[in-house]
């Protein structure tokens, strides 16, 4: 019933807009940092591995305080420019991972670009700072990133970003300084759990990274902001991913540069998808209840509960208008697209999917047989596994994927 009823608002619907979070993104195969267990959930431990430093602007017991007080604070802009070794070491294997390509996107990254081909797509307000989305969905003025993007690198607090791209030179050296300045604080952890040191070793010890280790690599506003590094007296640490950090604003620009009012556009739409995110508190969640309250049809992916609570809660939930579709991510987008026959579509995503995936995409079409015209899809299927097997096992050897979600 609940499929039915999200294929035939999907069906009536002209201008869907997305809200997505974070389960996008572990489904991937990125490693989790919110969560209980995750990267920057076990607190207490990672107070005794973080590096502090001594001879800057705050004392090494003010410093650990912060961590202390909640570890998020090491994802703030006034620890940041103090002590810039904690974010780094949280995030050195993101960091790594994403600039030598480690990570490819879900089934439910390449949904939002089928609807964009099929004249649906009003809006994808993405939660994940990653990138992945940027793999896959063609039209960027449909694709807004509020908390901003691990590919860009900043010097806090520029506005102008000094690149924008993984591939650009200035961000390969940037990958390079934190593979030799920052040490693998999970170290001790399997591949796919956040090591990086397997790859790509890091030393003994943590050093900040500054401006001037990028030289002559630096755009025309890199010297003045180095020399800006240089002549505090106690030093200032700028240079980081174009992440937004918890005590700045979020990003008001689509990756088109234009301005985004994420509120108009919530009204402007006909259909929301919230994928894959709790609606926890963050500031973008309001996309979410303000659709409720303007009466606009919800489906929600999501394996628990817990965002329809909170809609519930806040704004709101009808049971005759709002849907959800309580599965894995993989399991509800192959679902739908099914149902609207859409499919087929999916050859030409395969390249861009992760394993695990393209392992659900497989088992489900072996499912539906001659349905989902299994046979010639089915190839192209396997094809793309035997790729995506050989190229994840430069990254992780024979450390075992995670298992495809059961249809």
């Amino acid at each position: 019933m609940d499929l039915a009823a999200a294929v035939q608002h999907l069906k009536a619907a002209k201008r869907v807009m997305i809200l997505s979070g974070a389960g996008m993104s572990t489904a991937a195969g990125i490693p989790d940092f919110r969560s209980p267990g995750g990267l920057y959930g076990t607190g207490a431990q990672l107070l005794e591995v973080f590096t502090y430093l001594d001879h800057v602007g705050r004392p090494v017991e003010w410093q650990k305080e912060q961590l202390a007080h909640d570890i998020r604070a090491a994802l703030t802009h006034s620890y940041f420019e103090v002590n810039p070794l904690p974010y780094h070491e949280l995030r050195r294997g993101l960091i790594i991972g994403l600039g030598e390509g480690q990570w490819k996107g879900t089934l439910a990254h390449v949904l939002p670009e089928v609807l964009n081909r099929n004249g649906k797509l009003h809006l994808l307000a993405s939660q994940n700072i990653d990138g992945l989305d940027h793999k896959v969905v063609s039209d960027k003025s449909k694709l807004y990133n509020p908390h901003g993007l691990m590919s860009c690198l900043v010097s806090e607090p520029m506005d102008v970003p000094l690149c924008t791209s993984p591939e650009d030179p200035l961000y390969q050296k940037y990958v390079s300084l934190v593979k030799t300045n920052i040490r693998d604080i999970y170290a001790d952890r399997p591949a796919r759990k956040g090591k990086s040191s397997h790859l790509w070793p890091g030393p003994a010890t943590s050093t900040p990274i500054t401006l001037d280790m990028f030289g002559d690599l630096l755009p025309t506003s890199g010297p003045v902001a180095a020399a800006a590094e240089r002549e505090r007296v106690l030093g200032t640490y700028s240079v980081k991913p174009g992440t937004v950090l918890f005590d700045r604003t979020l990003w008001t620009r689509n990756a088109a540069g234009e301005r985004v009012d994420f509120l108009g556009e919530t009204a402007a739409c006909d259909l929301l998808l919230v994928m894959g995110t709790s609606l926890s508190g963050l500031t973008i969640d309001i996309i979410a209840h303000a659709a409720g309250q303007l009466g606009k049809p919800r489906i929600v992916f999501d394996m628990t509960d817990a965002p329809v609570r909170s809609m519930q809660q806040q704004s709101s939930w009808s049971a005759g208008r709002d849907v959800h579709l309580q599965s894995p991510l993989d399991v509800s987008v192959l679902e739908i697209l099914s149902a609207m026959g859409w499919l087929q579509q999916l050859v030409d995503f395969l390249p861009h999917i992760c394993l695990r995936s393209l392992l659900a995409l497989q088992q489900f079409v072996r499912a539906k047989g001659t349905e989902a015209d299994g046979s010639a899809l089915n190839e192209a299927v396997e094809a793309a596994i035997d790729i995506e097997r050989k190229r994840e096992k430069h990254f992780y050897g024979d450390e075992p994927a995670d298992e495809p979600a059961q249809l």
